[in-house]
C-alpha cells in the first residue's frame, strides 16, 4: 500500500495529541476492549444517526484573520443548506448561508455581502453541502459524496496506533489529500486536509462528544486552523446540541439584501467588528 503524505501528517497529529493528553491526564483511562479496525469503523459510522433538519444555538470565537466572538443560531437542512444567523443583544448583525453550489454572507454594519461558489471557497475540493454539514457536526465523510458510509470500510485505508486510529480515503481529488484521526473509543478527533501543490494544511480538531438519543453522536465543538496565502485562519464553533430542535420542517433561503455592496469573502471579514 502506498503511504500517502496525509498519513505522515495524521501520525504527527496523533503524536502531538497524545503528548498534550499525557501532560493533562489526572487519572488512568480504563483499558478498552480489543477490537479490529473494521469493527471500530462500524462502531464509528454506526453511531451517526440520520436527520432531516435542525435548528441549534452556537457560539463562534475567531482569533484570525480578525479577533471577535459572537453567538447565534444555525439552521441546517440535510444535504441542502446551512444557514447561520449571528446575533448581538438579540439582533442579527450578520449571516452566512450555503446551499449546494454557493456560499453567501452579509454584515449589516457597513452593508456588505458576498456571494461565491463552493469551488471558490474550497478550491480544488469537491465539497458537497453534506460534506460541510458532516465536517461541522464531527462526522466522517468521503469528499464529493453524500452516500451513506455504512459498509464502506473498503473505501478507506486504516492504521491503528497506540493512541488513536487513522482513517484515510483510498481515492482523493486531484491535488488534495485528507484523512481523519479517531480515538480508541471510536470518537472522531480530527480532520486534516492537505493541498499537495502548495503544501497548505488545514486541521479541524473536535471537542467532546454529545450523544443524542435520536441522531446519535455529535461533536460539541470544533476548531479550524489553516495557513493560506495572505491569511491565517484560527476559528472555533461551540454547539449547544442540548437545546437543538430536530426534524421540525426547518426551511431557509437566501435573497440579496437591497442597498448592500458586494465584496469578496476576504473583504467581508474586514467589515466585522
Amino acid at each position: 500500500m502506498r503511504i500517502p503524505r496525509i498519513l505522515t501528517i495524521l501520525l504527527c497529529v496523533v503524536v502531538l495529541a497524545s503528548c498534550r493528553s499525557s501532560h493533562t491526564a489526572t487519572k488512568t483511562v480504563p483499558e478498552l476492549p480489543a477490537a479490529s479496525v473494521p469493527e471500530r469503523y462500524n462502531a464509528l459510522v454506526g453511531s451517526c444517526g440520520s436527520w432531516n433538519d435542525v435548528s441549534v444555538p452556537l457560539s463562534v470565537d475567531i482569533v484570525s484573520p480578525k479577533s471577535f466572538s459572537i453567538s447565534g443560531r444555525a439552521k441546517m437542512v440535510r444535504g441542502k443548506s446551512v444557514d447561520i444567523s449571528l446575533r448581538m443583544l438579540g439582533f442579527e448583525v450578520g449571516r452566512i448561508y450555503a446551499n449546494a453550489d454557493s456560499i453567501y454572507g452579509m454584515v449589516k454594519v457597513g452593508k456588505t455581502y458576498m456571494a461565491e461558489s463552493l469551488a471558490e471557497i474550497f478550491p480544488g475540493m469537491p465539497f458537497t453541502i453534506g460534506n460541510l454539514q458532516d465536517m461541522l457536526m464531527g462526522r466522517v465523510f468521503l469528499m464529493g459524496s453524500d452516500t451513506s458510509l455504512d459498509g464502506s470500510f473498503g473505501k478507506f485505508d486504516a492504521e491503528l496506533t497506540d493512541f488513536n486510529w487513522i482513517l484515510v480515503p483510498k481515492t482523493h481529488p486531484k491535488g488534495i489529500e485528507y484523512g481523519f484521526t479517531v480515538s480508541l473509543d471510536d470518537v472522531l478527533r480530527s480532520l486534516v486536509v492537505a493541498v499537495t501543490k502548495t503544501g497548505t494544511v488545514a486541521q479541524c480538531d473536535y471537542g467532546n462528544a454529545y450523544a443524542d438519543k435520536k441522531t446519535g453522536v455529535l461533536m460539541n465543538g470544533l476548531t479550524v486552523k489553516a495557513e493560506i496565502p495572505r491569511n491565517r485562519i484560527d476559528a472555533s464553533i461551540a454547539w449547544r446540541w442540548n437545546d437543538a430542535n430536530w426534524n421540525q420542517g426547518v426551511t431557509s433561503s437566501w435573497s440579496t439584501p437591497k442597498g448592500y455592496k458586494r465584496v469578496k469573502a476576504s473583504e467581508l471579514m474586514k467589515s466585522i467588528n
